[in-house]
C-alpha cells in the first residue's frame, strides 16, 4: 500500500494537505480475506486522521466489484466514476473525524 498527500492525476481538484491517498493496496493471495487489507485500510484512516486531514481518498478500476465491495465494507462512499484514458475508475472517500 502507498500513503500518500497528494494525487493530481486521479483528483487533481483535491487541494493538497487536505486529503490523504491510498494506492496500489495489495495483499498476497496466501493472506487474502484474513483482514489484511482491513488492518492496511486502518493504518491509513489512522494516520490521515493524525494528520488531522479531513478526508481519506483512493481510487480503483471501476469494475472491480468485489474490491469495490471491501471498500464499501470498511465505509468508503462512492465519490464519482471518471474516466481517464481508456478506463474508468471509480473514486472514493472516508469523512474523518477531527
Amino acid at each position: 500500500m502507498k500513503f500518500e498527500l497528494a494525487d493530481a492525476h486521479f483528483w487533481p481538484e483535491i487541494e493538497p494537505g487536505t486529503s490523504a491517498f491510498v494506492h496500489k493496496l495489495a495483499v498476497r493471495r496466501a493472506w487474502a480475506k484474513k483482514g489484511v487489507s482491513t488492518a492496511l485500510l486502518s493504518y491509513a484512516r489512522a494516520r490521515a486522521q493524525q494528520l488531522g486531514l479531513a478526508h481519506l481518498r483512493l481510487d480503483c478500476v471501476a469494475d472491480r466489484q468485489g474490491l469495490r465491495q471491501l471498500y464499501e465494507g470498511f465505509g468508503f462512499a462512492l465519490h464519482s466514476v471518471v474516466r481517464i484514458g481508456a478506463s474508468s475508475y471509480a473514486r472514493y472517500e472516508l469523512p474523518l473525524a477531527p
